[in-house]
């Protein structure tokens, strides 16, 4: 078995799941496949020989037997650590932006709502003043219809006054 990632340079022969005190590796699984190396391979069902072929270097790896207490060794369950928490971080972030976006929307909805109550607003208010331009144009009419009616209605007056005084006077 060649280890490149451990320098390590061991005979098929030689590589065992359970290992010893005198073996320069050991195995670093996830707790999942711990299971995989308290029993040597031909101990093992044909499911597990499956198994540690698929998962080998994705759920366990080897590390250097000195370095398998020391968790500060990058190996293959600090990265899975390290995976995990930025997962745990990136699921955080995104709830974040869920319940920003939420609130977003919320805004946005609330303010469509307005700008549409402002806009029928707005539409009546423009209806109410034409209307008034037309009530306001009706009475001016009218103004000047009484006007020219009053004017009319003086000169009648004053014509009938002058006849009148005409008509008394004595000289007529």
């Amino acid at each position: 078995m060649q280890v490149a990632k451990l320098g390590l340079s061991i005979e098929p022969a030689h590589v065992r799941l359970v290992t010893s005190a005198s073996d320069l590796y050991t195995w670093q699984a996830i707790p999942e496949k711990a299971h995989l190396f308290k029993k040597n391979l031909s101990k093992q069902p044909i499911s597990a020989y499956r198994e540690i072929c698929r998962d080998v270097g994705v759920t366990f790896e080897a590390v250097h037997s000195s370095d398998s207490g020391d968790r500060s060794v990058s190996g293959f369950s600090t990265t899975i650590e390290k995976l995990k928490n930025e997962k745990d971080t990136l699921y955080t972030e995104v709830e974040d932006l869920k319940e920003q976006l939420a609130k977003a929307m919320q805004i946005k909805v609330a303010a469509e709502e307005e700008a549409q109550r402002l806009q029928v607003m707005l539409s009546s208010s423009m209806v109410e003043k034409q209307i008034m331009q037309q009530n306001l144009q009706t009475l001016a009419d009218m103004v000047d219809y009484l006007r020219s009616a009053a004017v009319i209605a003086a000169k009648e007056f004053l014509h009938k006054i002058e006849l009148q005084v005409h008509l008394e006077s004595p000289g007529a």
